[in-house]
């Protein structure tokens, strides 16, 4: 049996270095057979498996049918993290994960990590946009990157011209001023009727723990880091017996909120309203934030909306340009009973052809630099293309955890219970506590 790990390991080892050998030749037309690969390879994700993502695997299928097979078994994404203990509790686990990075630090114990031997961190770095660096662990790869999902800026072009805007916003503190004009009240009620951005709730407000994280991202806080072998939450700092929180992060929740405060002229956003999607989809908001896989969606819901879609606003004078985006990589089981085969099947779906093919399936950017340094001529691809580059994520320790602990941080704040600084000290404990077990 230590034999047999240490040949698979290796095997492993050679399978990933083929990646870099191989990562620019064009695959072959059909009937590839490759050494030392057989059987079929369960790979379980939560990407629907119809329309042409069915054709990438069908045309993988068929180059390597002489060798192996693969096959895909969607999840629901929110089903996923529970069917994969489930799945392993009872051995009927897959042999690949298409794992999103918010579940990195959850199953990383089921993983058979990919030492740095194999691809050199700094020819992974080239290779693939830096969000793929939350698969970087101490000893190797978590997963090799396959598909991003980074968050963009839609805007309604209609709104836009009727408060004779120009242009959307670059920058965050532009809607200081464009809010108030972006901002439609019924005159009687007072109620709030046309919103410019949908930010200072949780409950009404689509990926609204994405976009505090992106906030916060975009000034510099890692949110989670490593600490050895230990993630920790880093919004706050230890000053002697006390925990004083990061102040770019307070500036970041304190703009967050402001847009839900009726004190402020800047007041845009109610809890009362309905969820920040269905009010752009209806017209009533004027700046959307969502995922890249979002815009066909989007168009579909509402045929005649007039929207556009652009990067995500920066702090001023920023250095580095940031959006957040979710990762998907794949990943080998340890539970595996085919991690030969395995190991050669990410190794192959790394090629062009493939990595390319579910970028275009599903209309998102690739995750490899080669590819995004083509540049589209669609304008949405472009948009989406630069957005990749710019795209990062954290450390998540569970999204159930997580979710409730940035939704205690919002509601603190918005019930007046709590100041930002208290709701910034307790979100880090919440987080300190999730992380607890890892």
């Amino acid at each position: 049996m230590k034999f047999q790990y240490i040949f698979l390991t290796l095997f492993g080892a050679m399978a990933v270095i083929a990646v870099i050998v191989f990562a620019k030749a064009p695959a072959k037309s059909s009937n590839s057979e490759v050494a030392g690969a057989s059987g079929n390879v369960v790979i379980w994700g939560t990407f629907t498996d119809g329309g042409d993502f069915g054709k990438v695997i069908n045309n993988f299928n068929k180059q390597y049918q002489k060798s192996f097979t693969i096959s895909y078994q969607y999840h629901d994404p929110v089903m996923f993290d529970r069917d994969i203990v489930e799945a392993l509790a009872s051995r009927k686990g897959p042999d690949i994960l298409l794992l999103p990075d918010n579940l990195i630090l959850r199953h990383s114990d089921k993983i058979e990590l990919l030492p740095y031997t194999t691809i050199p961190p700094l020819t992974y770095k080239s290779l693939f946009v830096q969000a793929g660096e939350i698969y970087m662990r101490d000893g190797g790869y978590v997963a090799i990157p396959f598909a991003i999902d980074p968050i963009v800026m839609y805007w309604n072009r209609d709104l836009f011209d009727n408060a004779s805007i120009t242009q959307p916003p670059q920058f965050w503190d532009e809607f200081l001023t464009l809010t108030p004009k972006l901002t439609k009240r019924n005159p009687k009620t007072q109620d709030i009727t046309q919103s410019a951005l949908s930010f200072g709730e949780y409950v009404n407000v689509n990926n609204a723990k994405e976009l505090l994280a992106m906030l916060f991202l975009q000034v510099g806080n890692p949110i989670v880091t490593m600490s050895g072998l230990r993630p920790t939450a880093k919004l706050v700092a230890r000053d002697n017996d006390q925990f004083v929180p990061n102040e770019d992060v307070v500036s970041a929740f304190r703009f967050y909120m402001d847009f839900s405060n009726p004190l402020k002229n800047i007041y845009t956003w109610s809890r009362a309203l309905s969820s920040s999607r269905d009010q752009f989809v209806n017209g009533n908001l004027a700046v959307y934030f969502d995922y890249a896989s979002a815009y066909r969606e989007l168009k579909a819901k509402n045929p005649h909306l007039n929207f556009a879609v652009a990067q995500v606003p920066q702090p001023r004078n920023t250095k580095t340009e940031i959006t957040f985006a979710r990762m998907h990589g794949l990943a080998v089981l340890k539970s595996s009973t085919n991690k030969q085969t395995a190991f050669i099947a990410v190794q192959r779906l790394l090629d062009t052809t493939y990595a390319g093919g579910l970028a275009s399936a599903f209309n998102l950017p690739p995750v490899r630099r080669d590819l995004l340094a083509n540049r589209p001529t669609d304008a949405v691809l472009s948009v989406l293309y630069d957005a990749a580059i710019r795209a990062r994520t954290w450390l998540d320790p569970r999204p159930e955890d997580s979710d409730k602990a940035f939704q205690a941080a919002v509601e603190g704040v918005s019930s007046g219970r709590h100041d930002v600084s208290t709701s910034i000290i307790r979100l880090n404990s919440d987080l300190l506590s999730a992380l607890a077990g890892y």
